[in-house]
């Protein structure tokens, strides 16, 4: 931690320079721990060694040094040297030049301005560090069918979550959200952060999940429950919360999204297994059309719409060879979109007949051709089921 503090310090010091400089009339310095100059008001001194700074530190006082006192020492300039501490440490030295009765009064002021401005950018510069390993691990862990069980653990040690608890993934597709968002480019982190506490919250996580960017167009919370009644609980109260998330996600002028929920998983080192079937989730919802974009096997309509998709493909191309003189005929699409529509009607065919804008007589009609070809019977449910197995994922 110290290293990366020292590295933020330096990363930032000519910035907390300039602005320092901006409010007060004398020049400043910022030295790190070893004594060399990080930060000045002249640039020419940067990497410069500041003698009396390690002084500073080591007694973690004010220091003085006047005309007389500077006149032979090297590259000390007259002024006060004062320590900056972060979290109860001192690990800096700020130097303020000009005539100590002038300087000393601001000592103590500007040393607060700096180390509430270095504090802030350490605070920022771990955040985003945090951000970006969380990506770097949902890549790894969603995106890889095997997995290193070491490697798995110590990214869990490191994001503070645990690698046996049951999870499940939700995918929240948002587009191109992000990219349309280039006015505020220099702001997309706070950006991200923002839209991952909103999703945060509207799914109620516990402190166990994680919740990051996979990429730039998906959301992924890799949430945990304690038990597989908790997740059930989940799916029930899933759709009222994703309505409440793509509320929130619409004041982000984010207004496409889509959002699926997987199965469970034991561990997090079968949640790409849970990530792969939401994302499937998404896909078969955008063809199946189903509204809201909220994708998941809890819904029946999902189910329903599963369903011929679903069915093993020796048995789909046997019903297909058998149903090969309906789909030969030149009114095939006609038949089809005729009779799926009379069984989404409930087999009622005044209904389906208003549907499709026909007169009830013309698809009674179309019906019987239908009997004609195939010998099965329109109006029992089994050969209706099997006809419509066959039928609905060709003419969908």
């Amino acid at each position: 931690m110290e290293v990366t503090i020292i590295k933020g310090f330096v990363q930032f010091a000519q910035k907390i320079v300039k602005s320092t400089s901006d409010i007060l009339p004398f020049p400043i310095s910022l030295i790190d721990e070893n004594g060399y100059i990080i930060g000045s008001t002249n640039p020419d001194r940067i990497g410069t060694i500041h003698p009396p700074s390690k002084e500073a530190l080591q007694k973690n006082t004010v220091l003085i040094y006047d005309e007389e006192k500077t006149k032979n020492m090297n590259n000390v300039l007259p002024g006060v040297v004062i320590p900056l501490t972060f979290e109860n440490k001192a690990v800096g030295v700020l130097g303020i030049i000009g005539p100590p009765e002038q300087v000393k009064p601001y000592a103590y002021l500007v040393k607060s301005y700096v180390e509430m401005m270095w504090q802030d950018a350490i605070h920022r510069q771990t955040k985003d560090l945090r951000l970006k390993a969380a990506e770097t691990f949902a890549q790894y862990v969603l995106l890889n069918d095997t997995h290193n069980q070491q490697t798995l653990e110590q990214y869990c040690d490191m994001l503070q979550i645990s690698y046996s608890s049951k999870r499940f993934c939700i995918v929240i597709d948002i587009g191109n959200a992000l990219l349309k968002n280039t006015n505020i480019q220099n702001k997309i982190g706070d950006f991200k952060a923002e839209l991952l506490e909103a999703t945060h919250e509207s799914f109620q996580c516990m402190r166990d999940s994680l919740c990051t960017f996979l990429n730039s167009e998906k959301i992924t919370l890799l949430n945990s429950v304690k038990s597989e009644e908790a997740y059930v609980d989940t799916l029930q109260s899933f759709e009222k919360q994703s309505l409440k998330l793509m509320t929130v996600l619409r004041s982000f002028q984010i207004k496409h999204t889509a959002i699926a929920i997987g199965s469970l998983s034991q561990t997090i080192a079968d949640i790409h297994q849970s990530f792969q079937e939401a994302n499937s989730l998404i896909q078969y919802g955008e063809v199946l059309n189903i509204s809201p974009k909220i994708y998941s096997y809890h819904n029946w309509k999902m189910l329903l719409g599963l369903l011929p998709e679903k069915i093993h493909t020796t048995y789909k191309d046997k019903l297909g060879y058998r149903l090969l003189p309906l789909l030969q005929d030149k009114s095939a699409a006609e038949l089809a979109k005729t009779f799926i529509t009379y069984c989404e009607a409930n087999m009622n065919t005044s209904k389906a007949a208003k549907k499709l804008f026909i007169h009830r007589n013309t698809l009674i009609y179309r019906l019987q051709k239908i009997e004609e070809i195939t010998s099965l019977d329109t109006k029992s449910f089994e050969h209706c089921m099997l006809l419509y197995l066959g039928l609905r994922k060709q003419f969908s």
